[in-house]
């Protein structure tokens, strides 16, 4: 899984964009690609592998492969250029590394676009395009924002803005308006679970992964990569303990200590998703085999009641265990119709 597991300006190939990236060419063949695009879709989409394999076509279009896609080879010099982020004619725009703090700043500022809109109107080092990406357009704040609509109003020539975003309807109304936007919808599951036997993972890890990946192929190699299976093994566990009034303690070792570090994350949004899936079929008249004595209320209220209390929970720094345990008391409760 090696090539897989690199960063999106490392990776070569994306799996389900094809006819994305097929218009996004028949544009430029048109010269009627924008010079501002918004690239929406949630964590794990594939955001920034699109936004790269753009930003190689437009600054090499010698080294595209063909006429349909952004396809350029991994020996290619834009292709390293990029991905060492060495490439003189792309600005990459992201929250800076805080040396005092040892962190991220939690914000993109309006330092770093101003450096943005100074790069975008310097002449490109290679006499073609010059390509921004921001990644991601959720992390400027309101100043940074503002400063980035004086280059989107007025674009140089021969310039090309991607700005990454989770939420695009948050971004400034007036961004949103000089911008086009590319979507990128959910894989199927079937697309998913191949992506990840390409990758080298066992088939029936690829079967318990891609579901939980809810068509995020970037996800799912984030799963794969990590302890993705045993979190999600211990969610249905966890669900199936708590939903039958079973004794749920065999869970907290696999959940706790330096182990669990690892499997939290995927732990908690797996059974947020899984609770929120069986209230949505529930209401369509679809059971879940897991929660078949709950009723649709039941389910509806155990999914918002554990969603509420993981987010109380992590905002508290509560100790881990007891709030497994309380998340179980407050799933019993909403799936027996009492109140929590």
């Amino acid at each position: 899984m090696e090539s897989d597991l690199l960063p999106p300006q490392a990776r070569a190939e994306q799996t389900g964009r094809a006819d994305i990236e097929r218009r996004l060419r028949a544009l430029r063949r048109d010269g009627a690609l924008s010079h501002g695009w918004i690239i929406a879709g949630p964590k794990g989409a594939g955001k920034a592998t699109l936004a790269y394999r753009i930003a190689r076509g437009l600054l090499d279009p010698q080294a595209l492969a063909n006429d349909d896609d952004f396809d350029v080879s991994r020996d290619a010099r834009v292709f390293h250029l990029a991905a060492a982020g060495a490439h003189p004619d792309l600005f990459v725009a992201e929250r800076v590394w805080d040396e005092k703090k040892s962190r991220y700043q939690s914000e993109i500022t309006v330092e770093t676009i101003r450096r943005l809109i100074s790069f975008m109107n310097r002449t490109a080092a290679g006499g073609g395009d010059r390509v921004a990406v921001i990644d991601s357009a959720d992390d400027m704040n309101r100043n940074a924002a503002n400063a980035l609509l004086k280059v989107l109003e007025e674009p140089p020539a021969k310039t090309t803005l991607l700005l990454l975003s989770a939420a695009p309807g948050r971004l400034v109304a007036t961004i949103r308006s000089r911008c086009r936007r590319i979507d990128l919808p959910p894989l199927a599951d079937a697309d998913v679970e191949a992506l990840l036997i390409a990758a080298g993972v066992a088939r029936n890890e690829a079967q318990t992964l891609a579901p939980f990946a809810r068509g995020r192929p970037g996800y799912a190699l984030t799963l794969a990569a990590g302890d993705g299976v045993e979190a999600i093994k211990l969610a249905q566990g966890f669900l199936k303990s708590a939903a039958l009034n079973s004794d749920i303690a065999p869970f907290i070792a696999g959940l706790t200590g330096k182990a669990g570090d690892g499997r939290w994350d995927i732990f908690k949004e797996a059974i947020v998703d899984t609770l929120s899936d069986a209230a949505r079929g529930a209401a369509a008249g679809k059971i879940s085999p897991l929660f078949q004595n709950a009723s649709p209320a039941g389910l509806v209220a155990a999914w918002e009641e554990t969603a509420a209390l993981i987010s109380r929970g992590e905002g508290l720094n509560l100790d881990r265990a007891q709030l497994i345990y309380a998340i179980a008391y407050d799933l019993r409760a909403g799936l027996n119709g009492r109140a929590a």
